[in-house]
């Protein structure tokens, strides 16, 4: 079992990356020893990782930690089972979407869809600095689809505006949901804007285990080192880097969760009636 410092510099540096591999990271940690400062550190890591630090709510509110560590991983896991499921009503024989970086509850859909002989096909972004659209398309095409596209960042506007393109919807993930809108990778907030624009709808694949009681701020939004962006760069040259943004609820967005496929006005009432202790 790696070392905790070994955990929070693997989830800080995104060698663990993901909400539930972060989650799943920490509660590892936890079965090994069941101490909540080790917890809250490792799911604090991150500043935007609710899916870990509501796990840590949980544990610590019984007596049996180890029964809820197991518990809580049962969440995730149904959780994601449900979310697949209502994911492959959405799915249209032959159609086309698009995608922003890397969410397991997304590509678990695509490829649910590809088993069921949907034929779709996924327009991926590259999702810059790091990539990570790149984990997206390999498990899509380990996965058995055929019809997977790559784009650069800056060309998912013009994607979406092209009519030969016909992009069904887009299809994105969330690192947190919150009562207002919810957080993803950098470069969500301009794709979802660029879509209700088109009237395309927007889905937001998420568990609603990460949902974050607490109001959201902009001063959340982690910021990456500069040499994420360009390792060998003038000196003096100033980066900007945050690692997510800001996607207020709205018209022509739904969130796909474990409760169905529900506007974003409902995410509260939802948490409330399934996860109630996040709330607590």
């Amino acid at each position: 079992m790696p070392s905790v410092d070994k955990i929070e510099s693997d989830i800080k540096s995104l060698k663990i990356q993901g909400a539930t591999n972060v989650a799943l990271a920490v509660l590892e940690a936890l079965e090994q020893a069941p101490d909540k400062e080790v917890g809250t550190r490792l799911a604090y890591a991150r500043p935007t990782e609710p899916l870990a630090q509501n796990a840590i709510r949980y544990i610590f509110s019984g007596e049996d930690t180890k029964a809820r560590i197991q518990q809580y991983k049962s969440f995730i896991s149904e959780a994601k089972t449900a979310i697949t499921r209502f994911g492959s009503t959405i799915m249209q024989k032959g159609a086309t979407y698009l995608t922003h970086c890397h969410a397991s509850t997304v590509t678990n859909v695509f490829l649910n869809a590809h088993r069921e002989g949907k034929n779709v096909g996924v327009i991926a972004t590259e999702t810059r600095p790091l990539m990570q659209g790149r984990i997206t398309v390999k498990e899509l095409l380990d996965g058995g689809l055929t019809d997977v596209t790559m784009i650069v960042d800056s060309a998912a506007a013009s994607v979406l505006a092209d009519p030969a393109k016909k992009i069904a919807a887009v299809f994105v993930g969330a690192d947190l949901l919150a009562e207002r809108g919810f957080v993803n990778k950098i470069g969500t907030l301009p794709i979802v804007t660029a879509a209700v624009a088109r009237n395309i709808h927007v889905y937001c694949f998420s568990t609603l285990l990460k949902f974050d009681p607490t109001p959201f701020t902009p001063d959340r939004i982690e910021m990456r080192p500069a040499q994420e962006v360009w390792p060998d760069a003038p000196s003096e040259l100033k980066t900007l880097a945050p690692a997510f943004d800001f996607t207020p609820y709205g018209p022509g967005i739904s969130v796909v969760c474990e409760a169905g496929i529900i506007s974003g006005n409902d995410v509260k009432n939802a948490v409330q009636k399934i996860y109630p202790f996040i709330l607590l």
